[in-house]
């Protein structure tokens, strides 16, 4: 892992803060409506199968077992994650892995979820918004706090609605680009950029789009296309 040294003490800071927030969304509270979440926090261990798109290589370690994060297996996960364009690894946050083990139960355990783009430097993130729209100046991606993902064989938009449903984190949809992305930030969604335009489900729990939206251009050959543009109430919380 890199020492970021003294540069460190902004992202510290935002980790941080993040972090409590985090805890009570993914280690001790139960979510809204939480018969659910309760099932999920009877797990004795936490795992979650992953294949990095870019390299194939792929995870499916306990990472958590009775209360407790194996740090090895963090540090695993979050080699997995690194950023592809130039190696560099940053500790991805136990949070992100908690989101992507209660999606990949809430979608009744699939055999793996596709990683688009976990941990991206700040080098990156620069290079990506100035040759794409749809980037954030902060995004929770430079600070290991997000996830790209797909599921192979599952309608991208059905794995972003029961992210969606589970109201942890940030969960967006990006239709073109096949994938969702995924966040310990505030619990907000959005399509192309958009918060989505909420619709309360019977049960009062879910608030979700009410139509699929319009797709754009396809994206360019091996690389990723992201939207024209994200709302400045997104940038704020990076994404």
């Amino acid at each position: 892992m890199r020492d970021r040294g003294g540069a460190r003490g902004t992202g510290l800071a935002r980790r941080t803060f993040c972090a409590a927030g985090a805890a009570a969304l993914f280690g001790l509270a139960a979510a809204p409506g939480g018969a659910g979440a309760r099932t999920f926090l009877e797990d004795k261990e936490r795992r979650v199968p992953v294949r990095n798109v870019w390299t194939d290589e792929r995870r499916d370690l306990v990472y958590w077992r009775d209360g407790t994060y194996d740090r090895h297996t963090l540090d695993a996960y979050s080699y997995l994650f690194r950023d592809r364009r130039n190696g560099e690894v940053e500790p991805i946050f136990y949070g992100v892995l908690d989101q992507l083990f209660f999606l990949w139960k809430a979608l009744d355990q699939p055999a793996r979820l596709d990683l688009v783009s976990g941990y991206r430097s700040k080098g990156t993130n620069a290079w990506l918004r100035a040759n794409s729209g749809g980037v954030a100046r902060s995004s929770l991606h430079t600070i290991g706090m997000a996830a790209d993902i797909r599921v192979p064989g599952l309608a991208t938009e059905a794995v972003w609605r029961a992210a969606v449903d589970m109201r942890r984190g940030g969960a967006g949809l990006y239709p073109a680009s096949d994938f969702i992305h995924l966040d310990v930030g505030p619990v907000r969604s959005w399509v192309y950029g958009q918060r989505a335009r909420p619709r309360v489900a019977a049960s009062g729990e879910s608030p979700l789009p009410p139509e699929r939206p319009h797709r754009s251009r396809p994206p360019a050959s091996g690389e990723v296309v992201l939207p024209p543009e994200r709302p400045d109430h997104l940038r704020r919380h990076g994404g």
